[in-house]
């Protein structure tokens, strides 16, 4: 594995420092005089680097969370102060993680970077190379520059799975905000409010000392837990029903217009009752359907579909739970999130395709005549279906939040007739963010400056990869 630095100094740190995944990152540190240029040294590693990765955008200097985990690890709670106190962060991490044998840090903000602790261990230079000064102001830019560009680009090459390759995680030692059993001071800080909106402010003391006796046990531990493959597991599941999901939504709020003749509200309703049935195809067992599918449609008795739920809530992870005490504690924690989605996706879903059936839109449980007055629902009983429906799958689809569907919309360059020159980014520290005087005062109403919300709640949007760089709106 590479690593790169970028400094204007000619020598090896000898002290904790920044390290980049990708030269173009380490590049924007290469400060120096036009006349004498900067360094930029390049690394192999030499043996597996032990480091802790903290998740999200972990290394962006803002003070609305992106932070909040390292610094409850090494203060106790989030202190906002301290947000640009990274030397006192990066010396005071590599101090707690000697004890366990840790190298470094990894955190993402443009693209990934680790925070290592010594560069004499595990480390061999490769070159060492005299460059012209990267003199190029990012933080606080748009992305109008080829210098700001291309390290937007180079960290968009990990946005998809499996993200950095180089980066391999240990799930059997991750330690979560999101346990409840363990952190249960955040849960009514976090009721109401969106997932963006979710920060470790208002973490008890204890809950605190927890996760730092957890994280500490997590890393004493020996072994690789039960080897269970658990990317794979959580790959499977998104991939199962991503995709569908969202073709769900579409047809229930199509954005664009269809070719030929629009679709009826039926033939719509029928199209995604279609979609319903494809998903839940493998656990619809033969019998499985209403007590009287041709009797009165007030009769809305869904025990018939508990067996459909049961085998597509627990097929992925019955065989897991069987056999808990081969799991770490990290382990069971990921087993009861992958178990809560699968059910929530279910739930919503069994539960859709069942109202559908009873509505006799379903093409294989209901085929009415066309001279059943009873064949098609009436307009009222469609339009509060699709209603209901609606609501059903937006809440799922918030609840679940996958980063699979953050997307341009529409995708970047689609009528060009090269699709190259565009790329979609999420904004990201500190390219496009306000400047640390305008953030700390982005609480204050009569201080918000343009673009804040952009900034609170980033959007994804089309940049240009070739000149002129700029944002295409």
């Amino acid at each position: 594995m590479l690593l790169y630095h970028g400094t204007g100094l000619s020598e090896v740190p000898r002290v904790p420092e920044w390290l980049a995944t990708d030269p173009e990152h380490s590049y924007i540190f290469c400060l120096g005089k036009k006349d004498t240029g900067c360094w930029q040294f390049t690394f192999v590693a030499t043996r597996p680097l032990k480091v802790l990765y903290f998740d999200g955008s972990s290394a962006a200097k803002v003070r609305d969370g992106a932070l909040d985990s390292q610094d409850v690890l090494l203060w106790g709670k989030p202190i906002p102060e301290r947000t640009f106190n990274e030397r006192e962060r990066i010396d005071g991490l590599c101090e707690w993680g000697r004890e366990f044998g840790i190298d470094g840090f990894a955190r993402m903000q443009m693209d990934f970077e680790i925070m290592l602790c010594d560069f004499s261990d595990g480390l061999e230079i490769v070159s060492k190379l005299n460059l012209p000064p990267a003199r190029e102001k990012v933080a606080g830019e748009s992305p109008s520059s080829q210098l700001t560009t291309t390290v937007l680009e180079s960290g968009s090459w990990y946005d998809h799975y499996p993200g950095d390759p180089r980066i391999e995680l240990d799930l059997s030692r991750l330690v979560s905000f999101y346990d409840t059993s363990l952190v249960p001071s955040l849960v009514p800080v976090r009721q109401h409010r969106q997932r963006y909106e979710h920060r470790l402010e208002g973490i008890g003391a204890a809950d605190a000392r927890a996760v730092r006796e957890a994280l500490e046990l997590a890393l004493s531990r020996t072994g690789s837990g039960s080897g269970i493959k658990w990317k794979s597991l959580f790959r499977i599941v998104s991939l199962r029903y991503a995709d569908r999901l969202e073709l769900i939504r579409y047809l229930l709020n199509p954005t664009e217009p269809e070719a030929g003749q629009p679709r009826s509200l039926v033939e719509t309703a029928k199209l995604v009752q279609q979609q319903l049935r494809i998903s839940l195809t493998p656990y619809i067992i033969n019998g499985a359907a209403p007590p009287m599918v041709e009797g009165d449609r007030g009769a809305r008795n869904h025990s018939w579909t508990a067996p459909v739920f049961k085998y597509c809530a627990t097929t992925h992870t019955n065989s897991f739970i069987a056999s808990p005490s081969k799991l770490t504690p990290s382990e069971q924690l990921i087993l009861t999130a992958i178990r809560d989605t699968n059910k929530e996706i279910c739930r919503v879903i069994v539960k859709m395709w069942a109202e559908g059936v009873y509505e006799g839109l379903d093409p294989i449980l209901r085929q009415p005549s066309s001279s059943d007055s009873e064949s098609e629902p009436s307009p009222e009983a469609l339009g509060s279906l699709m209603n209901r429906w609606r609501v059903e799958i937006d809440r799922l689809f918030n609840w679940l939040d996958w980063s699979i569907w953050i997307k341009c919309r529409p995708a970047c360059d689609p009528h060009c007739v090269s699709a190259f020159q565009e790329m979609c980014y999420l904004p990201t520290w500190p390219v496009d963010m306000p400047p640390p005087q305008v953030a700390e005062s982005l609480s204050r109403p009569e201080t918000a400056f343009k673009g804040e919300q952009d900034w609170l709640i980033p959007q994804p949007r089309c940049i240009r990869r070739v000149a002129p760089y700029m944002v295409i709106d």
